[in-house]
């Protein structure tokens, strides 16, 4: 491993610190934990983020859904895209110091051979459709050389309905059944099926042009 052991031991090290508490991380447990004043209250929500990208235990959607319930809907969506760009950057940016087990990589070594001449395209896809693991696919991106201009941007555009409706969601939680919970719900259901269409039209693509 050389000088790359930092780049496994860090989340390892964060995870290990954060999973005997991960249970305590929900929208409502993280609202009551925030101060009351609104910039102290970003930089919290900003912190846990930062711990999610580098320990990958903590839910995403507990954070987004916590943005929602803490701050008015514009505040709470900038809040959470600046958050969501650090978890997508942290796990991307170990992956390209320090690569990633092999194990993982020929699990996930799929992700990118769809549109692989086109990265953005496909990075755009894998965040609107919301591919799961995300911390892991983002970090055999990084191990896998994809440039930062084809993963930062795409990445955040195509992060930005499921944030929204997230954000939505969060400040519905407490009138679960509602209208903005189900409509929240659906719209994220729908950005999934027109993810996986247009990778199974590119998929078709490819195999035609072989």
């Amino acid at each position: 491993m050389g000088k790359r052991w930092w780049v496994i031991l860090l989340p390892v090290l964060a995870a290990l610190a954060v999973w005997p508490f991960r249970e305590q991380f929900t929208a409502e447990a993280i609202a009551g934990w925030t101060p009351g004043q609104a910039g102290l209250a970003a930089a919290l929500l900003l912190g846990l983020y930062v711990l999610k990208g580098i320990s990958m235990v903590i839910p995403l959607s507990a954070l987004t859904a916590a943005g929602g319930l803490l701050f008015p809907y514009p505040a709470a969506l900038a809040v959470n895209l600046a958050g969501v760009a650090a978890v997508q950057a942290i796990p991307y940016l170990l992956g390209r110091r320090g690569g990633m087990p092999e194990t993982a990589r020929a699990r996930l070594e799929g992700v990118v051979s769809v549109g692989a001449e086109r990265p953005g395209r496909t990075v755009f896809l894998l965040r609107l459709g919301g591919a799961s693991p995300g911390d892991l696919v983002s970090m055999f991106l990084g191990a896998a050389g994809v440039p930062g201009r084809a993963y930062f941007l795409p990445g955040l555009l195509g992060s930005l309905p499921r944030v929204a409706c997230s954000t939505a969601l969060g400040s519905a939680l407490w009138n679960i059944g509602g209208q903005r919970f189900w409509l929240s719900m659906g719209a994220g259901a729908a950005m999934t099926a027109v993810a996986a269409v247009i990778w199974r039209l590119g998929m078709r693509k490819q195999k035609s042009g072989m």
